[in-house]
């Protein structure tokens, strides 16, 4: 793509309309903003992920244009390309590869004083806690040798949990929590820096509504959960959670509890106080001998395509998705059957609307499945079997 020094005339056009109401629509309060302009360019910016709509929420809150790092997957849809590459200037970023064209574009973007924006975690939060991120970040922070900004999206988990099925009332808040230089970031070690990055950039939403207490309301705000919790914490059945305004329940055992409007779960759930300790707890037991003999329903599924260097081929939109214990399985109408061993995968991320996007003996696919299914749980299952293969089956 060619150079975009300049901020895109959409952009211009952009921000004082959409942008001004995208932020009121959210209640966004920005805290520190200001000293983006300040900055002398070019520098990064860096954030905790939540929504599909962060980019545009900090861009809408920043007076200097910032040209987003978005995933490769956004790039093969149709018409989407030219307007994030010409029209907002975006970098395309394969999730879960490491992609040199992504690396150079970025440095190209950098030479010539752009503001660029990237989102660490790669992926959005599924429980408001953070997703973690690797050293490479601050060893490409160090060869790129340019200040950087650090920014909190707070409270954003609690107004739209990416599994929620509606907004919730709320506010949020855009803060700047830190500034480094490239000289200060040329002093630092990359381990020095790498603690620094995850020091200001785990943003924890339990930590901080603790220490806030910040009212999100919905009446039907548990409703959606079921893309998450895929496994009963008392009978340990999967695939049994429902959801109903705010109250969750188990189709296969008595278990029921609700969900406050501070994301909190009542006694009914003890030991477990909220949906990030629920799932930490899902996770952890699928990493035992127990846990991975779970038997798991086939999930319905709406999209199955290739993807491919031209675009996307889709090859069904109706078939059932299955964990078979060292893989997944997928049943088309007519009755082929694809099999992808867990041994065979190299990659599996998660895309928005419930996608699964996996390589595999080279080739990559993105697996669709219905709006309730859990598609978090292959991932999940994928990297406890890992995990226990390393480790000959005591993970």
């Amino acid at each position: 793509m060619g150079v975009l020094s300049k901020k895109p005339l959409f952009v211009r056009l952009a921000r004082p309309t959409y942008g001004r109401w995208l932020l009121w629509r959210h209640r966004v309060r920005a805290v520190g903003m200001e000293q983006l302009v300040a900055m002398e360019r070019p520098f990064l910016v860096l954030a905790n992920h939540v929504h599909t709509m962060d980019p545009f929420i900090i861009s809408a809150a920043s007076s200097v244009h910032i040209r987003w790092v978005a995933g490769a997957y956004l790039f093969k849809l149709f018409g989407l390309r030219p307007l994030l590459e010409q029209w907002v200037g975006a970098i395309s970023k394969i999730q879960d590869k490491s992609d040199m064209f992504t690396i150079r574009t970025i440095a190209e973007a950098l030479k010539n004083g752009d503001v660029v924006g990237l989102f660490p975690e790669g992926t959005r939060t599924w429980d408001g806690e953070p997703v973690g991120f690797d050293k490479a970040i601050a060893k490409m922070i160090k060869i790129f040798g340019v200040s950087v900004v650090l920014i909190n999206l707070e409270g954003f988990y609690g107004a739209r949990p990416r599994w929620a099925r509606r907004r919730r009332s709320g506010p949020t808040l855009v803060r700047v929590v830190s500034t480094l230089t490239a000289e200060e970031i040329k002093r630092l070690r990359t381990d020095d820096l790498y603690a620094y990055l995850k020091e200001h950039l785990d943003y924890s939403y339990r930590s901080w509504q603790e220490a806030n207490g910040v009212r999100f309301s919905q009446k039907r705000g548990a409703e959606g959960l079921e893309q998450i919790l895929y496994l009963c914490p008392h009978c340990k059945r999967a695939s049994t959670i429902t959801t109903h305004r705010r109250t969750i329940a188990c189709t296969a055992c008595s278990f029921a509890t609700h969900l406050d409007e501070y994301d909190r779960l009542d006694q009914g759930a003890a030991p477990i106080t909220d949906i990030a300790a629920w799932h930490r707890w899902e996770t952890e037991y699928l990493g035992t001998e127990a846990g991975r003999a779970t038997v798991f329903p086939p999930d319905e599924g709406v999209l199955l395509q290739r993807i491919e260097a031209k675009g996307l081929v889709t090859l069904s939109k109706r078939f059932s998705l299955t964990l078979q214990g060292d893989g997944l399985a997928i049943t088309t109408a007519d009755g082929e059957v694809l099999h992808f061993a867990f041994s065979s995968i190299t990659s599996m991320v998660i895309n928005a609307k419930n996608t699964l996007e996996i390589t595999s003996d080279g080739r990559r696919y993105r697996i669709r499945i219905e709006k309730n299914g859990a598609i978090i749980k292959y991932l999940e299952y994928g990297r406890q079997w890992a995990a226990a293969t390393t480790t000959g089956g005591t993970a």
